[in-house]
């Protein structure tokens, strides 16, 4: 079993100039199995590939080989960080799995037939939003695949095939700070050497499904006042991993969400400084970018309060 890494998603980053941030994981698990809401997040998946299977989950069809890379290493990468709840046993292409925490067992062919997309089957069965990308520095490492259920503000149709600049176009400076960094740490990954990065937000509803096609959410930000804030705005934290594939040429790009209310975090006095310092030194086109900017004064006048 992979011993446990002091991991914790609402510690407030250092204000900086944009970087891509991305640190080795040194064996810690890429996916984040928490058992304790496993079973509410992965319902929540089922129930939206159900409704609207396209709007979660594409790719396309020359991603496949790689898919079930990506499904073989997924399945053996579960295996060896949790080792107490997923079970794997090879048997020449067959592979045997067992997922104790659902309860569900399955035999899969390699490379055979599967009634979902590898990725889609390997999506189902974590908490993370699973992204492929194609390592491609001609075409700008482009989206060839993804099952993306819990995303703040995108979505599939607006990102398949694109290339990463043109993936983070909307991202202030994006071109001219962060392309060049971002293309060489996907161009130059090993296989052995997968990294991790956080990104942060503050929203104003907590649902992990923030997709486009709820609104801009004017009428919610508006609504946010110095006596509130600690109620109506929410600490939205990305963990995200990119991972190599050794046989095919593409990366996995991970994305684990954590909400938690601004009250419940910004009752430690030091955690609310903290946010309220990071509010006070980001430049106003990334607070812009964030959502964050119709609210900020508000927010910032209840973080003076409680901390």
């Amino acid at each position: 079993m992979v011993e446990a890494w002091p991991f914790d998603p609402f510690v407030i980053p250092s204000p900086q100039v944009l970087r891509v941030n991305a640190y080795p994981l040194h064996g810690a698990p890429v996916f984040h199995v928490d058992p304790a809401h496993y079973h509410a997040e992965l319902s929540l998946k089922q129930a939206l590939l159900k409704a609207d299977h396209r709007y979660y989950m594409q790719a396309y069809p020359e991603s496949l080989p790689a898919q079930w890379e990506l499904l073989e290493w997924g399945m053996a990468e579960l295996v060896r960080s949790y080792p107490q709840w997923f079970v794997v046993q090879r048997h020449g292409a067959d592979v045997y799995w067992e997922n104790r925490l659902l309860g569900q067992t399955a035999t899969i062919r390699l490379g055979g037939e599967l009634d979902l997309w590898p990725i889609d089957w390997l999506g189902r069965q974590v908490q993370e939003d699973l992204l492929l990308l194609a390592v491609d520095e001609a075409a700008g490492h482009p989206l060839i695949a993804g099952q993306l259920c819990f995303p703040n503000r995108w979505c599939l149709d607006e990102k398949m095939g694109l290339p990463m600049a043109a993936i983070h176009g909307p991202v202030p400076r994006f071109s001219e700070r962060l392309a060049d960094s971002t293309n060489q740490l996907i161009a130059r990954l090993q296989p052995s050497r997968p990294v991790w990065r956080r990104n942060w937000s503050l929203v104003v509803l907590p649902d992990l499904d923030l997709s486009p096609r709820l609104g801009p959410l004017d009428r919610e930000k508006a609504a946010i006042t110095a006596e509130n804030a600690g109620e109506r705005v929410f600490y939205r934290v990305e963990r995200q991993t990119l991972v190599r594939l050794a046989r095919h040429p593409a990366v996995l790009f991970t994305v684990r969400t954590y909400v938690a209310p601004l009250a419940q975090l910004a009752a430690d006095p030091q955690w609310a400084a903290a946010l309220a310092n990071l509010l006070q030194q980001v430049e106003p086109s990334i607070l812009a970018y964030k959502g964050i900017l119709p609210y900020v004064q508000p927010l910032l006048a209840y973080l003076r309060a409680v901390h």
